[in-house]
């Protein structure tokens, strides 16, 4: 009997009693074996089934406490111990041991496993007295595995397999039942015997596998149930037992089964079942399930040649899955490569994404999408209109927080798009830049599906004893038609990874572009920079570049700089030594001939005419008293100019290019006399104060260059504010507030650090200040709050890395509005830092 319904895609029930079962420590096996719980090395055992007496003739009270010779003789324990010097105790499974019972000897197979401290022995009856060899192991499964592994695609090769795990086994039925993203599984493989229905293409719901039956597959391989009608064997502990917790039977092969789960496997009229897991990428991917009805019994060896055809399997799933689809990949590749050929001679991703409307639906097999670009939204093929798009895009900006968001449903996480199901039942998107909300979004159309699933997937509530809801197994199983809506064709993985790879190469598009601006704004700067400073020296010139620039071309600069100051330097230090050392001759010459007149005119006071005629001519009475105020004074000029020449040298450093002893206050008052000039009155302004308060200091340890370049930008960045205070009329005060504000100034302290470890320079400046947002950016590179030409925001992010990343020490900053601002400068005494690497 067929019965259809039409109802919207399944809504999980509210009632997990099935997934909270705890089936792991159930406390009972499966009766056709024995297990025993037993603590090593004495080989005591602690726990035991029930049915002992049944299988061993052993009372199972008896048996607690006692070691494992009340079972096996000498030779027995021997063969025993020996395995157990094994850590993989599997290796050795089964073991043959014999016990003796009313003066028989029975033949078990022994499988051991090791849990939570104790050793599990576990016994069944075995059919053969020799374990079979390796080579005899390989021989039986070589033809089985050499079939599987030769299987063309997945649908071959699930048919290969279940018809060679049938050959073996002997079941009834045998089918691989494939689970999907949501765990429904479906069955997609089936080998039976004739009269039996097919059960090939019907659908179970997730629900018939709870979770927990799941993660037991994901552990344990194989499990067989002989006979579903069987007596779970409780176990029994007596006062020895380890713990009060359950013993945790997930690795039993003997383990009893769920009530509910039996339940279900009589309602399907099964009454032996075997299932072996298939796994892929680490996670479970579906089951090869085997059913009889009747009961049947597996010996080890059997299990262990079935569960070794799932691990092949499992093994081919990788290969013979990515087949599948081999022409539609290789078709998505060379879509996927014609839009890669636009991107790469492309600058502009909207011209790009406008020029591959029709590839970039193909791309992912989609029938509409939006490309985003801030407030803007480009529509291609069939997608949502107006608002609805617009709050959709909303939503996945906000909800897309993975790097691909993908979907068959949209309206089970968006429930508005059961509105516009005919465009965008199914949707997959990308972010390229959230910080430029620049995203791009994929829809398909709702594709109305029939589903035929083995009975009604919807769970039965029933109430138990007490009154408690409780699901329940199906009890018919059918089938039942559903159509499945507002669910779209799944998206395949090769589309997603299609997508992944189309978001890498637009990712590109927007860097190229960042760096594009960037160099276009760079070159901007630089070159409003040199049209309004063309009468500045190469100083200055050289100062604005390095703020354009990288920190590698600032690095370069500067080093350009402190050789051309110090070729400067050196060749003026020459002739002005030259000069200041002939000053003093000069002097002493002058005035040698200037005493030489005085005798003359002490001998001969009344000269000739003519020669009276030429001291009025040349004023020989001024020239005498004038020349030695002149040489004085130009000795006061060269030594001024010696000065200067020495305060380059200290500025350049060329010769301490390596960490070295230095004098902090050396550097800033070079970097102080060469900004000596900007010091000065302005037309627009009167002179800025300078205010030092130097401390007492030793000598620091430092990059000499590098930190005078730190003390030159921390200075030009305060002229700079003081002189747009001067302009825009808002100095802060200088702290005695009933005075008016006339003047700029700067003021700097250097002082120890507390601890004595580092010395710190502070820099202040009675400018307006800044609010807080502003100084938290402000070490960051390409931040400025100056006009176009004034600075491009590298300064301070460079004196920033020099101080801090190769210095170890600190750049901090102090500014309230109306109270100016103070740039303090850590620097360690001695450094443990290696030579820095530029960036």
């Amino acid at each position: 009997m067929d019965l259809q319904i039409t109802i919207p895609a399944l809504e999980e029930v509210d009632l997990t009693n099935c997934d909270r079962e705890p089936i792991h420590i159930s406390g009972h096996i499966q009766p056709h074996g024995v297990l025993l719980v037993v603590r090593e090395p004495e080989l005591e055992i602690l726990q035991v089934s029930e049915n002992t007496q049944d299988l061993l003739g052993v009372e199972p009270e008896s048996a607690i406490g006692q070691d494992l010779s009340l079972l096996f003789d000498r030779v027995q324990l021997e063969k025993l111990n020996a395995c157990l010097r094994n850590e993989n105790l599997k290796t050795v499974n089964p073991i043959k041991l014999s016990v003796q019972k009313a003066g028989k000897s029975l033949e078990f197979d022994c499988i051991l496993h090791r849990v939570e401290g104790v050793l599990i022995v576990e016994l069944e009856l075995a059919t053969s007295q020799e374990n079979i060899s390796v080579f005899s192991f390989y021989h039986s499964v070589r033809a089985t595995v050499s079939k599987i592994q030769s299987a063309k695609n997945l649908k071959e090769l699930c048919q290969l397999t279940v018809e060679e795990v049938r050959k073996i086994s002997g079941f009834d039925r045998v089918m691989v039942y494939q689970f999907d993203h949501e765990g429904n599984g479906a069955v997609i493989a089936e080998d039976k015997a004739e009269m039996l229905s097919p059960f090939l293409g019907l659908n179970y719901p997730s629900s018939d596998i709870p979770k927990q039956a799941r993660q037991l597959y994901a552990l344990n391989w194989l499990r067989l149930i002989p006979d579903i009608n069987y007596q779970p064997v409780p176990l029994v502990s007596g006062n020895h037992a380890l713990t009060t917790q359950p013993l945790d039977l997930s690795f039993s092969v003997l383990r009893s089964v769920s009530p509910i789960h039996i339940e279900y496997l009589q309602n399907m009229g099964v009454a032996a079942s075997m299932s072996i897991s298939l796994i892929k990428d680490k996670k479970l991917w579906g089951l090869i399930a085997c059913h009889n009805y009747t009961p049947k019994y597996l010996n080890y060896e059997l299990r262990a040649a079935c569960e070794f055809i799932g691990q092949v399997m499992s093994l081919e799933l990788q290969s013979k899955e990515g087949n599948e689809d081999y022409d539609y990949q290789l078709h998505l590749k060379s879509i996927l490569t014609k839009i890669f050929e636009d991107i790469s001679t492309s600058e502009n991703l909207s011209q790009v994404l406008v020029k591959c409307q029709h590839n970039l639906l193909e791309a992912v097999n989609a029938q509409g999408a939006a490309i985003v670009f801030g407030d803007n939204c480009y529509r291609v093929g069939q997608t949502p209109q107006g608002e609805a798009l617009k709050y959709l895009t909303n939503w996945v900006q906000n909800h897309l927080n993975k790097e691909i968001f993908s979907t068959d449903s949209l309206t089970k996480c968006y429930p508005e798009a059961e509105e516009f199901k005919d465009t965008a039942s199914g949707c997959l998107a990308i972010a390229i830049s959230p910080t430029q909300k620049i995203y791009v979004l994929w829809f398909r159309p709702e594709v109305i599906k029939t589903v035929n699933w083995a009975g009604n997937p919807n769970k039965p509530v029933e109430k138990d004893e007490e009154g408690n809801p409780r699901l329940s197994p199906r009890k018919s199983f059918e089938l039942w038609k559903e159509n499945v809506r507002y669910k779209s064709l799944p998206w395949k993985q090769c589309e997603i990874d299609a997508a992944l790879e189309l978001k890498k190469a637009m990712i590109n598009i927007v860097l190229r572009q960042a760096d594009k601006l960037e160099k276009l704004n760079t070159a901007l700067e630089a070159s409003v920079a040199r049209e309004r400073e063309k009468t500045a020296n190469l100083k200055t010139a050289m100062s604005e570049l390095k703020r354009a620039q990288t920190q590698l071309v600032q690095s370069e600069r500067m080093s350009s700089l402190g050789q051309l100051v110090a070729a400067v330097a050196y060749e003026v230090t020459n002739p002005i030594n030259f000069i200041y050392g002939n000053l003093s001759y000069a002097n002493e010459y002058s005035q040698k001939m200037i005493d030489l007149l005085q005798i003359y005119e002490q001998h001969y006071p009344s000269p000739s005419p003519e020669v009276q005629a030429q001291i009025e001519a040349v004023e020989l009475e001024f020239i005498v008293e004038d020349l030695p105020k002149l040489l004085g004074s130009m000795k006061v000029g060269a030594n001024r100019i010696r000065e200067i020449v020495q305060s380059l040298r200290n500025f350049s450093r060329i010769d301490e290019a390596e960490i070295k002893p230095v004098d902090i206050h050396d550097g800033l008052d070079s970097a102080l006399l060469i900004l000596s000039n900007r010091l000065k009155p302005k037309p627009d302004r009167p002179a800025i104060h300078l205010i030092k308060e130097y401390g007492s200091l030793p000598l620091v340890e430092c990059y000499a260059v590098q930190i005078n370049q730190v003390f030159m930008n921390v200075l030009t960045n305060a002229i700079d504010a003081l002189e747009d205070a001067f302009v825009n009329n808002n100095l802060s005060s200088h702290g005695d507030e009933e005075q008016p504000i006339k003047y700029g100034q700067i003021r700097i302290v250097t002082e120890l650090c507390p601890g004595e470890k580092a010395v710190a320079v502070r820099i202040k400046d009675n400018g307006w200040g800044m609010e807080e947002k502003v100084c938290q950016k402000m070490f960051e590179p390409f931040f400025t709050t100056k006009q176009v030409g004034k600075g491009a925001g590298i300064g301070l992010a460079i004196s920033h890395e020099i101080a801090v990343e190769q210095h170890g020490g600190k750049l901090t900053c102090i500014s309230v509005p109306g109270e100016g601002t103070e740039l303090i400068i850590e620097i360690p005494l001695s450094q443990t830092h290696p030579t820095p690497i530029v960036k």
